[in-house]
């Protein structure tokens, strides 16, 4: 078998896409925001005005599991309607002991007067009552919970603004028998420039703030106050994001965020017959400076290629501030971070439907293990796209 022959099949089994997916993000290093892309429509709903008439389904790989999302963006008339199944919401109730699950939702975005959108996601889980015998009778539980998110954005002019508000609730019984009842909200905006967008070369600028705060109280059957458990968190960044086109075939992305600074406060109340014991953890984290470099290339009519890689450092303070009732002193750490993480993709398309894929970063040396290499797989990401 001739190395054309192998390079064809390659390409035939791992079927990539010029079009943009969140693959192709990640295959770049996922400057996000930093470049345009068919995926700012997350970040900035308005977008979809620039990307509409394209129906798009995503799969990761991950810790040996799988999970598909599918999105399309329609247009109708003057018009825009978006459809996003199975989203993340970030939100993990199994990990605190619950069998709830509100971690996919489903969003809607509505485009109109051609620089306006707003939208709306929600995910609910329920279950059918369940009974606890007690000493005083019996406890039921209902167990339920809801996740709602509200957005919009605005896009004309060169500048992006985009905002997001979430919320969401649950209560349950936990693997402990502890009644659990959970809270949460968020709120996010994000914005950006162009200083310069021409064919040849973009330039943008990018500032964004997020705030979240959960609450976690728990009960025991008879309704006694075990403990409450707070987290807060917020996020200060801002980025530059520079495009520039080299010869007919090349592209060349380079992006900057000088900082990045990520607060997080947790406060845990344990109750008790006489004083309540409050523990307190602090944790600064100040990303400086983080850098996306990636390069793609158009290597003939149906295969592209791409490399993206993504470096950042981290100063990070860690303080933990113990109750006074407690024999232990107060402590405050403080290191330094860094990671660095580079991906390889290929591009192969038929006319408006192509596939997506970011390789598997063992492949090339590995193999993959049906020829008796030792590779989970062809790739870690795979995206469908079909433009319509």
């Amino acid at each position: 078998m001739n190395k054309k022959t192998i390079l064809l099949l390659v390409a035939l089994f791992i079927m990539t896409s010029m079009f943009a997916t969140q693959t192709r993000m990640s295959g770049l290093g996922n400057p996000t925001g930093l470049i345009e892309d068919d995926t700012d429509v997350f970040t900035y709903p308005a977008t979809i005005f620039a990307n509409s008439g394209v129906a798009v389904a995503e799969l990761q790989q991950g810790a040996g599991s799988t999970q598909w999302n599918m999105s399309a963006n329609i247009p109708i008339l003057e018009y825009k309607l978006g459809v996003y199944l199975n989203r993340d919401t970030m939100i993990d109730l199994p990990g605190y002991g619950v069998d709830l699950d509100i971690a996919k939702s489903v969003e809607f975005n509505f485009g109109f007067m051609d620089k306006f959108a707003v939208g709306f996601g929600t995910s609910a889980d329920y279950k059918t009552e369940a009974e606890f015998p007690l000493a005083e009778g019996t406890f039921k539980n209902e167990p339920k919970a809801n996740f709602y998110s509200f957005f919009g954005g605005y896009s004309a002019n060169g500048m992006d603004f985009g905002l997001r508000f979430e919320m969401a609730s649950a209560e349950d019984v936990d693997n402990n028998g502890d009644f659990l009842e959970m809270s949460y909200t968020a709120f996010g905006l994000k914005g950006r420039h162009y200083i310069m967008n021409e064919e040849n070369m973009s330039f943008l600028v990018q500032a964004a703030y997020m705030m979240s705060m959960e609450e976690y109280n728990y009960e025991d059957l008879e309704g006694n106050k075990l403990n409450k458990n707070e987290v807060s968190e917020s996020m200060l960044e801002i980025g530059f994001g520079l495009q520039v086109k080299a010869g007919e075939r090349n592209r060349i992305l380079f992006g900057l965020t000088p900082i990045i600074y990520n607060p997080m406060s947790q406060e845990v109340t344990t109750y008790g017959a006489a004083d309540d014991i409050v523990n307190k953890a602090d944790d600064t984290w100040m990303f400086f400076p983080e850098y996306n470099l990636a390069v793609e290339s158009k290597i003939c009519s149906w295969l592209t290629g791409r490399l993206g890689a993504n470096q950042v450092y981290a100063h990070v303070t860690e303080e933990m501030d113990f109750d006074e009732t407690m024999a232990q002193e107060d402590t405050e750490d403080t290191f330094y971070a860094k990671n660095y993480n580079m991906n390889l993709g290929l591009t192969f398309s038929f006319g408006n439907f192509c596939l997506d894929t970011v390789l598997e970063q063992e492949l090339l040396f590995e193999g993959p293990d049906f020829i008796g290499g030792n590779a989970n797989g062809l790739a870690t990401e795979v995206s469908v796209k079909y433009k319509f």
